[in-house]
């Protein structure tokens, strides 16, 4: 395998501001008119590289981390932590909760922690909120405060990370977790052998270029998010069921060298950095806005060849991508990556809310409930479908593919 020798002591000065999530950019493709397929088969074919429709709106009076005052009765979003991802999203939640009249909070914590959580939901029980919309920060450890809000009668419903299905009425997703993980795969194969965005056929991409490829066998690393949380490793899972494919046999390593930055700046730089230093892979995906940030920064100050890909949001990444059609992708060290329409998604979280709310929208298998149009979204219909926790789940779109010829558009974007 042909690699160039890294260094191994690198001095940074990370200038990128932490935040969490999974995926951090706008990539959700326009919404359809009409009843939304949500197939979660389906969702895992063609890629997309259409724009979103766009969501913008004027962000509420309420920033992130609002709501000091009377919470009695508010609707509130309780994401990872702090950070442009969960206050794009928080946007978008807001300005559907108060065009339809109710009033809104965004208590996310400091820290990426299930006991950071537990500890605020307590909180908002005891400040007799309407509902919480939650990204969980781990698979374990919220049952009893699940338990004791539903008892108040709190609305819960998860976004992103799914919680207990015991305790939620729905999972809202934004893609579904079979797309997210070949999207990513393929989106590395391709430029782990030079291969520019190919449009919205990445499959077909990955299968020519692998079928002329008689190179070593190429591996390819993952910084994720902590060690148990529900969404990255998810997505980890459907990427090693992608890498089964036949074309990748021979080609591509099964094995995914997996590291873990914990959502947070500098323990995600630390991972970046050993990926270097131990120079065992050809490419890498980091299925965190953070981790893709600071993998980013580490192989940029490098001058390293290195490429990575996975999700991250325009604002964040500019630095690190190629902003013009007539630039040379592979100049830079992320040549293209995904997400979808964060505040779409928020927008979303609140129409089921508001649904279960209002409709008595239950989630079951089969059930649907109506998001009102947004932005320059139409009116759509969602339909709950199984989801692999045992519970049901609403899909948004196919993920969004961010690259040359759209970045510039998506910068003060989101």
């Amino acid at each position: 395998m042909k690699k160039k020798l890294l260094a191994i002591t690198l001095c940074l000065a990370m200038t990128v501001s932490a935040m969490a999530g999974c995926g951090s950019k706008q990539d959700a493709a326009p919404a359809d008119t009409g009843s939304q397929s949500t197939d979660a088969s389906a969702q895992s074919g063609g890629e997309k590289d259409a724009a979103p429709a766009s969501s913008d709106s004027a962000a509420p009076a309420d920033a992130s981390g609002s709501g000091g005052g009377d919470l009695e009765g508010a609707h509130v979003l309780l994401l990872k932590a702090a950070g442009t991802f969960t206050t794009k999203i928080y946007e978008g939640y807001s300005d559907y909760m108060e065009s339809h009249g109710y009033k809104t909070a965004e208590k996310s914590p400091t820290e990426t922690t299930v006991a950071a959580q537990v500890q605020i939901i307590d909180e908002l029980i005891t400040q007799k909120v309407a509902s919480i919309t939650i990204a969980t920060n781990g698979d374990a450890g919220y049952d009893e405060v699940f338990k004791k809000a539903k008892e108040a009668g709190v609305i819960i419903n998860s976004v992103d990370s799914a919680c207990n299905p015991e305790f939620r009425t729905i999972h809202v997703n934004q893609a579904s977790s079979e797309a997210l993980g070949a999207y990513q795969v393929r989106a590395a194969v391709l430029q782990a052998l030079g291969v520019d965005y190919p449009g919205d056929n990445m499959e077909k991409a990955v299968d020519d270029a692998l079928a002329a490829y008689t190179g070593d066998e190429l591996r390819i690393g993952v910084l994720s998010a902590s060690i148990d949380t529900p969404v990255q490793n998810g997505w980890i899972a459907d990427m090693e069921k992608e890498l089964q494919r036949p074309c990748y046999q021979g080609k591509v390593s099964h094995d995914l060298d997996k590291k873990y930055g914990n959502d947070d700046l500098t323990a995600s730089t630390t991972q970046a950095q050993a990926f270097m230093s131990e120079n065992k892979v050809d490419v890498i995906i980091a299925p965190t806005t953070v981790g893709l940030a600071a993998q980013g920064q580490v192989l940029k100050q490098a001058g390293s060849d290195m490429k990575v890909t996975g999700l991250g949001v325009p604002s964040e990444m500019q630095a690190f991508m190629p902003l013009s059609s007539d630039e040379n992708a592979f100049d830079y060290v992320c040549p293209y990556m995904m997400l979808w329409d964060l505040g779409h998604l928020g927008a979303l979280s609140a129409a089921a809310t508001l649904a279960v709310m209002n409709d008595g929208y239950d989630g079951k298998e089969g059930s649907t409930f109506t998001m009102d149009a947004w932005g320059d979204y139409p009116e759509t219909t969602f339909t709950a479908i199984p989801a692999s926790d045992g519970g049901t789940e609403v899909i948004m779109d196919d993920p969004y593919v961010f690259y040359k010829d759209n970045m510039a558009d998506w910068i003060n974007k989101m």
